[in-house]
């Protein structure tokens, strides 16, 4: 990865990783549906409500088109406001004053930027172009001094908006790179607010009761500074997929059944807590860093990193973690 602050010519080279990969989410959604069998999917309606039946503690879930779901076993993938994780009890997420800004463009042409990722750093603002393809690149802007503005953009959801507002914000930045804002593509614009879950909570969170269970951002969301949210959402779904393939449940009794599943999602929570632990206290310590405004803060912060990661902040140790196969 190359690192550059506006204001100077100097290029850091930043060791990042043997290999670096990124995908359009709509890409890796699609491709998983095209797995699942007809009418698997609904579309147009949200979790609104979950209870559990008196007798079988089966869930019932509600939707917003006034539907009833009865489900044996409920999996919450439902991001980081997640109905399923509030019915768990797990505590709220928590904001940083940080704002990001994402978009996709496309270079019919193609462009020229390689392979690399791409780190610009101004002045309260980090710009990141990451190329998935030789003709696409995706983007983030990451805003750290907010005002009004900013936070209507997200409020209005308008990405009209919200491109202008980011390349006012922008000013200094290198025409090139001014250029691939102002042809991002649209409809791929947004704007979001930083959350993540206090990594103290991970330790003693309820990430089961019965069987309903949580994955991906509901479980585990975090701010994006090491780049591992959407890997360790893939992991949650090996694991868990690894776990009911090694238990043996019938369709016979459905206490038996229950007590099955319940077991296997035992399993899958105490394998996965330890794993989203680390991620969740490194991408914690690295937010920390970019928001803290004492020299003294940022040193201890800093030193706290090296001691639990034997590294400094862009130590990659987990890219070269293995969660096993299926």
């Amino acid at each position: 990865m190359d690192m550059k602050n506006i204001h100077s010519d100097k290029v850091i080279k930043v060791p990042y990783r043997s290999e670096c990969r990124c995908v359009k989410r709509s890409d890796l959604v699609e491709t998983l549906a095209r797995h699942l069998p007809g009418g698997s999917i609904r579309f147009g309606c949200q979790v609104e409500e979950i209870s559990l039946d008196p007798i079988t503690r089966y869930p019932i879930v509600s939707t917003s088109n006034g539907s009833t779901i009865r489900a044996k076993v409920l999996i919450g993938c439902d991001g980081a406001n997640s109905v399923v994780a509030k019915f768990l009890g797990l505590k709220p997420v928590r904001f940083l004053p940080l704002w990001a800004a994402r978009g996709l463009t496309t270079f019919p042409e193609g462009h020229n930027f390689r392979d690399k990722f791409l780190n610009l750093v101004g002045k309260g603002m980090t710009f990141r172009l990451v190329p998935i393809d030789d003709k696409t690149c995706k983007l983030w802007l990451i805003l750290m001094h907010v005002n009004c503005r900013i936070s209507g953009c997200a409020n209005s959801r308008d990405p009209s908006l919200i491109r202008q507002v980011a390349l006012q914000a922008m000013q200094g930045y290198p025409e090139e790179i001014l250029d691939v804002v102002r042809s991002c593509e649209i409809e791929s614009v947004s704007l979001a607010q930083i959350c993540y879950r206090a990594p103290w909570n991970m330790l003693l969170q309820p990430f089961r009761e019965g069987t309903v269970t949580v994955a991906g951002d509901a479980m585990h969301a975090m701010g994006p500074f090491i780049g591992q949210g959407g890997s360790a959402s893939l992991e949650d779904a090996l694991v868990l997929a690894r776990c009911l393939s090694e238990k043996a449940i019938g369709v016979g009794d459905d206490r038996k059944l229950a007590r099955s599943v319940q077991e296997v999602l035992r399993s899958y929570v105490n394998q996965r807590r330890w794993r989203i632990l680390r991620l969740c206290v490194q991408a914690f310590l690295n937010g920390q860093l970019i928001v803290a405004s004492s020299k003294l803060k940022k040193v201890v912060l800093r030193a706290v990193v090296k001691v639990l990661f034997k590294g400094s902040t862009t130590s990659q140790w987990h890219d070269q973690y293995d969660c096993g196969s299926l």
